[in-house]
């Protein structure tokens, strides 16, 4: 499965590799791919992803604000 997230706050490339680090953590989660200059973050992940554990955990890494695009 393939989840797109909005992420307010990123803004350089150490933001994408904290943020594809934080999430390929989380329990679920195959991949992920963070364009910082857009907010945009694909998250590739399996049907029992804690979407709230991992929203949280991208949260707590830095000031982000996570939206999930619809």
């Amino acid at each position: 499965m393939k989840t797109t997230l909005h992420i307010e706050g990123t803004h350089c490339n150490s933001c994408k590799m904290l943020i594809e680090d934080v999430a390929k953590d989380i329990a679920g989660v195959k991949n992920a791919t963070v364009d910082f200059k857009t907010g945009k973050t694909v998250i590739e992940h399996d049907e029992k992803l804690d979407m709230a554990a991992l929203k949280k955990e991208i949260e707590n890494a830095g000031k982000y604000k996570i939206r999930i695009a619809k």
